[in-house]
């Protein structure tokens, strides 16, 4: 209790030193104290206005993540179900391997008479039961009517693959002719 009232009697008397020091001083130099003082006070609040504000989008932030958890974790169970219901009317042994799909539109693009072409690697994405595969494919001096021709055949003949992307970009030299870059995308059944 004692070291309590001697920190007490100690602050007491640095404030009236303080006061007395200030009031000895000139009104020009108060007013400057004052506003270095004031500018100290608005830098310190403004830096705690910050902090607050940051805070506030953490929070905000967080309680948009539980919220969207929340979501995800209440309709998880009805989502599983729909894609249970999806997946059987899929008729999963009509589904071709990527190298059935790679074959085909190899034999499709000869067919069209596309020469210079190049097939990339498919890109594939591992699931179960199934695995989605992303073709790209460079076709160079394509002719238009052909190339919507060979896109149309491929959604006849290729029920379990996509267009998904088409950029299309007419050659400087002859403009007849196209540079044209298909993205597909199909599905395997790997159980």
């Amino acid at each position: 209790m004692a070291k309590a009232h001697s920190i007490s009697n100690d602050f007491q008397y640095w404030i009236a030193r303080v006061r007395i020091q200030f009031f000895r001083l000139s009104f020009r130099e108060k007013l400057l104290i004052a506003l270095f003082v004031g500018a100290l006070l608005s830098v310190w609040f403004s830096t705690q206005m910050k902090r607050h504000g940051t805070a506030q989008f953490d929070i905000k932030l967080a309680n948009s993540a539980a919220r969207d958890q929340g979501t995800y974790l209440s309709q998880l169970e009805t989502t599983e179900q729909d894609y249970n219901l999806l997946i059987q009317d899929i008729n999963l042994g009509e589904l071709p391997t990527v190298n059935e799909v790679n074959a085909r539109i190899d034999d499709l693009i000869r067919r069209y008479g596309f020469g210079d072409f190049k097939i990339n690697t498919p890109k594939s994405n591992q699931g179960r039961p199934l695995t989605f595969h992303t073709f790209t494919i460079d076709l160079g001096k394509a002719n238009y009517n052909k190339l919507i021709e060979f896109t149309n055949e491929i959604k006849t003949n290729l029920p379990y693959v996509s267009l998904r992307q088409i950029t299309i970009q007419a050659q400087r030299r002859t403009p007849q002719f196209l540079d044209v870059k298909l993205e597909l995308k199909s599905i395997e059944y790997t159980p």
